[in-house]
């Protein structure tokens, strides 16, 4: 009877070895699967730092443009009124 309990008890405990091995594992893979959702995360933050970025420079650049349309307009009246004038003085 000794020996059947023995052989019980080795049952019992390598079922006990087994669900703690399997309960390892899961704890495993969980951690790995929130790694990979952090890694992901952080990716997505990286890429919308970069869209800003890019944004931001496009914004730039589009002011920068208008600034030298405008510089371009000023100059060009202000060398219309000085050939007006210059015909104007001519003419009396």
């Amino acid at each position: 009877m000794a020996r059947r309990r023995r052989a019980k008890r080795a049952v019992r405990k390598a079922v006990r070895r087994k669900v703690a091995r399997k309960a390892v594992r899961r704890k495993v893979a969980r951690k790995a699967v929130r790694r990979k959702v952090a890694r992901k995360a952080v990716r997505r933050k990286v890429a919308r730092k970069a869209v800003r970025r890019k944004v931001a420079r496009k914004a730039v650049r589009r002011r920068v443009a208008r600034k030298a349309v405008a510089r371009r307009m000023v100059r060009r009246a202000v060398l219309r009124r000085m050939a007006a004038a210059a015909t104007m003085e001519g003419q009396s």
